[in-house]
C-alpha cells in the first residue's frame, strides 16, 4: 500500500495558503517534504503532523527545568532612583555598588547592576537584579546611607 502523497497546489487548496507559503514553510523545516523530480511531495502522515502541530510530534523531548529549589528560580530585581544635582555624586555610588556586586559569591552569577544618570532631571536611577539575599542586602545598604544622612542633618 503507497502513502497519499500531495503537490504544492493540493497542499495550497487544503491548507487555504498561497503556493509560495507552502514552499517557505517547506524550506523552513515546517512541512517535511520529498522532492521527486522538479516538485515537492508532501505524505498524508506529514500532512497530518504539520496540521497538528505539537501534538502530532511525538519526538519533541520534554525539558526537565535544571532547577534544585526555589531559591535557584527566584530572581528579583529593584529600581532605586536618587535626585542628584550632581553626576559625580550619583557615580560615586555606583561605584560603590559595583565594588559590592563584585565581591558577592554568586556562583551562578545571577546578580546584576545597572546604572543610570539623567542630568536633564538631575536623577541617578540604580537597578538591581538577583537573588532575594542580594537584593536586600542592597536595599539595607541604602536603607543605611539614608539614616546616616538622616543623623547627620539633625
Amino acid at each position: 500500500m503507497t502513502a497519499k502523497l500531495y503537490t504544492i497546489n493540493e497542499l495550497s487548496r487544503i491548507l487555504d495558503l498561497h503556493p509560495k507559503t507552502i514552499l517557505r514553510f517547506i524550506k523552513e523545516g515546517k512541512i517535511q517534504a520529498n522532492k521527486i523530480g522538479r516538485t515537492w511531495r508532501v505524505t498524508e502522515d506529514e500532512l497530518k503532523s504539520f496540521c497538528h502541530g505539537e501534538l502530532a510530534r511525538k519526538d519533541i523531548p520534554v525539558l526537565k527545568p535544571d532547577y534544585d529549589t526555589l531559591h535557584d528560580r527566584i530572581s528579583i530585581s529593584a529600581v532605586i532612583e536618587i535626585k542628584e544635582q550632581n553626576s559625580e555624586e550619583a557615580s560615586r555610588i555606583s561605584n560603590m555598588f559595583m565594588a559590592v556586586l563584585n565581591s558577592e559569591s554568586d556562583a551562578k552569577n545571577r546578580s546584576r547592576f545597572d546604572f543610570f544618570y539623567y542630568p536633564e532631571i538631575e536623577k541617578a536611577k540604580y537597578v538591581f537584579y538577583g537573588s532575594a539575599d542580594f537584593v536586600t542586602r542592597i536595599i539595607e545598604m541604602f536603607n543605611q546611607l539614608t539614616n546616616s544622612e538622616d543623623k547627620k542633618n539633625e
